[in-house]
């Protein structure tokens, strides 16, 4: 008989590692739609959702933020289109104070809710930022040069449209120690960048920084008593993308210079924020000169972005893609990614967490349920996490979509953790002896699924589903819906583990045999025998 091998698994919130055969045993290779933060002994699945939005084809809303409905509401707030005309912007809403329960958005007068310029104006969709001190929500209209501010009241709606040149905006920021309302923009007619800001009643005026010539700013945000502002240096001739920077600035728009700036690798950044304390920039290259699709994650430190994770996605039909949305929430970093992770389509809402040394990758949430996006056509547009509630967005080749958390606290959609083991090494043959998942008392709804793959296979084998109300463990010595042996002489073993219904999992173990030895740890053997005979 060979060896006895036990593992175990009791903390889960080490995050998803980018390498498969990681001896850490909090990491996992996949972890989807779990809450493992809250508690590190628990994986807790995250509910289901259902429809947000009844008229989502026509809304067709893609950002999101909050502002004031009235002195005594606070409201979420819907950048979309209007159904008339073409393309035109349009403002929806939901009273935050009321129920969130249903899928109805609402809107102010129509007629002054869309862009008033020009009947073929639609904003840049990534500027929609609200600055409570003059109760407005911002947008840029790049197709005419002009700033509108919205009533989020709806008493006047598109009352201001200042004249301002760019041909690409940013996010919007309203930094918390001057209560100033900032955001970076592009003119490509010129290949100039640089900041505006709006301070209280003052008009939107640009900031003397001296960007270079033909930086063009991705993202800003709020980082300590700075601003940082992540771009591209970006060519519109087809020298194309040269890679990014990031810029810190100090506030002072009395100086043209900037406090720093950061070389952040040659590809694409798209999301940046700082989470506790630390300035974290995720980026996103694909195209003829990668031979893989590739989402680098960095942090800065002591004048330098360090590489800390690495995500080589593909995708179903098509490449793998991201926005520019992001929010920072629980001091998670949450952003939009549309891939797959071997094999299987991993799209949805992200997030990274944590201290340089500790950083937690997650795929949080799905956007449909188990419902994947396969269509080459089909994206994620945004998101916004409100209370308890996501709302998620995305346009289904063509058509505009919506979900939002289930308000009936139903647990619908496959809550999933993979992890691959290697008891002893990969050089090792072994058999498994029996497997066991513990989790607290399963609900009447509650059901885990434990399924296994070795080796180079591909496709996963269920040994056991367990639905027993109030279990606390279910262990199985076999497939249990065949009876047939549990798998024999394999080097590597990969376990998934899926929840749904609820079931909350707090511990994972299993029992090996070694059964086999390497070549030469054999040989080294035989001589000691021959040896003692010898002797004997």
């Amino acid at each position: 008989m060979g060896k006895i091998i036990e593992t175990q698994i009791s903390r889960w919130d080490g995050g998803i590692t980018n390498d498969p055969r990681d001896p850490r045993a909090s990491v996992a290779t996949v972890i989807t739609n779990f809450d493992i933060l809250t508690d590190p002994h628990r994986l807790i699945p995250y509910y289901g959702s259902e429809d947000g939005d009844s008229s989502s084809s026509n809304n067709k809303i893609h950002n999101f933020c909050i502002a004031k409905l009235s002195a005594t509401a606070t409201a979420i707030y819907g950048l979309g289109r209007s159904t008339s005309g073409t393309d035109r912007s349009k403002v929806f809403y939901r009273d935050i104070s009321s129920d969130l329960a249903d899928a109805t958005w609402s809107s102010h007068d129509s007629a002054k809710s869309e862009s008033s310029a020009d009947s073929s104006a639609a904003t840049e969709s990534e500027l929609f930022v609200y600055y409570e001190n003059q109760n407005r929500i911002y947008m840029a209209d790049i197709y005419n040069d002009k700033i509108m501010a919205y009533d989020p009241s709806g008493a006047t709606n598109w009352d201001e449209t200042t004249a301002l040149t760019m041909t690409h905006v940013t996010n919007g920021i309203v930094h918390s120690k001057d209560d100033i309302c900032y955001f970076a923009y592009y003119n490509s007619a010129d290949g100039t960048s640089g900041i505006y800001k709006k301070d209280g009643a003052s008009a939107w005026a640009a900031i003397s920084t001296t960007f270079p010539k033909n930086f063009r700013p991705t993202v800003i945000r709020e980082y300590g008593n700075y601003i940082a502002i992540g771009g591209e240096i970006y060519s519109p001739t087809a020298v194309g993308f040269n890679g990014s920077i990031v810029y810190i600035w100090d506030r002072d728009s009395t100086l043209e210079t900037l406090s720093e700036s950061i070389y952040w690798g040659d590809d694409r950044l798209m999301v940046m924020d700082e989470i506790n304390g630390t300035l974290i920039g995720i980026s996103f290259t694909t195209g003829t000169a990668r031979f893989k699709p590739r989402i680098t994650f960095r942090y800065y430190s002591v004048g330098e972005a360090i590489e800390f994770f690495t995500l080589t996605p593909t995708k179903a039909t098509g490449t793998p893609d991201m926005t520019f949305r992001s929010q920072k929430i629980n001091n998670k970093l949450c952003f939009l990614l549309e891939a797959q992770i071997d094999g299987e389509g991993r799209d949805g809402i992200w997030s990274v967490s944590g201290r340089p040394g500790d950083f937690k990758i997650v795929h949080e949430r799905t956007p449909n349920n188990d419902t994947a996006i396969t269509n080459s056509t089909s994206s994620l547009v945004g998101f916004y996490f409100v209370g308890d509630y996501c709302f998620i967005s995305r346009n289904d080749n063509g058509t505009y979509a919506m979900t939002k958390t289930n308000d009936a606290e139903t647990y619908v959609a496959s809550s999933i953790h993979e992890k691959l083991f290697r008891s002893g090494g990969s050089s090792l043959k072994k058999d498994l002896i029996g497997a066991t998942v513990e989790t607290e008392p399963m609900s009447a709804n509650g059901q885990i699924i434990l399924k296994y793959k070795i080796d180079h296979n591909t496709s996963w084998t269920t040994i056991f589903t367990d639905t027993t109300d109030n279990s606390l463990s279910h262990s199985a010595i076999n497939i249990e819906s065949s009876g047939a042996a549990l798998p024999k002489d394999y080097k590597e073993i990969s376990f998934r583990i899926e929840s749904t219904g609820g079931a909350v999992i707090t511990g994972f173990n299993f029992m090996e045999e070694i059964t086999g030895k390497r070549v030469y740890m054999a040989l080294f053997e035989a001589i000691i025998r021959w040896g003692k005979s010898l002797i004997k």
